[in-house]
């Protein structure tokens, strides 16, 4: 999930505001653990695992995270695919992408400023309205057993294991889909990718926009049915590492520039809390639609000058993903880095 919504771990960490005051930054955490299953497949089912990098391989635009934007008369742009983690190395933005940077005098991102006053009210007033169930709906259909996994995830993220039976389905499975080590680093305030991204435009005095609303993402996110969600819950227990090797597992694609290899994950190959293929309705809606609407949003940025589109990378790749939509719109995408 870090590859494609920066406000998932903001969402979690809002628990604690709706929970009482807010409270002080933590010291930083140790570096995140966890294992990188797709390195595990290859090393012990080899078949299984041909299989899966012939479909990542036939994913479009599968690889790249930097593309170049040219053709129907305007400037040449920039696509950047982003990450919402702490990693050092990434936040310090590679070479490729600090030159396409200093190119452009537009940076837009999927939301400006999404750390400041404004946008967390917004965000914590939209979590209290449509994220807190009292029912305890939340853990319905879960075993004690599920529930107590649930409840331990929660509270070695630092939120409390009383959260679990006060919020509505969506919301807890967005945030078990979170390493609970990432969600530490967040709550630490520890600068991610796209928020260098961000700082790195306004130190250049280029003009940041945003291509969405908080609320806009949020019901993207919380639009996902009940059914699905607790589906994605009960993934998630099942495996007590399954954030950490999420995390793992993406930052792996990430730093290879192979996010689109995620699209081809499957859960016979890569267990169930991997299974990208299960989740069809789910990504139609928090990257699919949302794909097209920030085509659309771009579409005049990228016509009045040179601008870098940054947002997370899982909206760039596949048959609807940016680089394809960009394309259709009549511009010439190429891969850069």
């Amino acid at each position: 999930m870090p590859l494609f919504a920066r406000l998932l771990p903001a969402i979690a960490v809002a628990l604690l505001s709706v929970q009482g005051p807010a409270r002080a930054a933590e010291p930083a955490p140790p570096p995140c653990a966890g294992v990188d299953r797709i390195a595990k497949a290859k090393a012990e089912t080899p078949e299984k695992y041909a299989a899966f990098e012939a479909e990542a391989r036939a994913v479009p635009n599968a690889e790249g995270l930097l593309w170049r934007i040219s053709g129907k008369g305007g400037p040449t742009s920039y696509l950047f695919g982003t990450m919402h983690t702490t990693e050092a190395d990434l936040v310090s933005l590679s070479e490729p992408v600090r030159a396409a940077l200093s190119e452009v005098k537009t940076v837009a991102i999927e939301l400006a400023d999404a750390n400041g006053a404004a946008a967390q009210a917004e965000m914590v007033a939209y979590v209290t309205r449509n994220g807190i169930d009292m029912s305890g709906k939340g853990l319905e259909g879960l075993t004690p057993e599920q529930v107590a996994e649930v409840k331990r995830r929660l509270g070695d993220a630092g939120i409390p294991a009383s959260v679990a039976g006060v919020v509505k389905p969506w919301f807890l499975g967005m945030t078990l889909q979170i390493s609970a080590c990432q969600l530490r680093q967040v709550k630490a305030g520890l600068p991610t990718v796209d928020a260098a991204i961000e700082k790195a435009g306004n130190d250049a005095g280029a003009r940041v926009v945003g291509l969405e609303t908080v609320t806009e993402q949020l019901k993207a996110v919380s639009a996902v049915s009940d059914d699905t969600a607790r589906r994605m819950i009960r993934d998630a227990v099942a495996e007590p590492a399954s954030g950490d090797d999420l995390q793992t597992t993406t930052l792996k694609l990430y730093r290879e520039r192979r996010v689109g290899w995620y699209l081809a994950m499957k859960g016979d190959t890569f267990g169930k809390d991997l299974d990208v293929s299960a989740y069809a309705d789910f990504l139609e809606g928090i990257v699919d639609r949302r794909n097209r609407l920030m085509a659309e949003r771009a579409e005049p940025l990228l016509a009045a000058g040179p601008t870098m589109v940054a947002v997370g990378a899982l909206h760039l790749p596949g048959p609807n993903g940016l680089v394809e939509l960009l394309r259709k719109d009549g511009y010439t995408v190429d891969k850069v880095w």
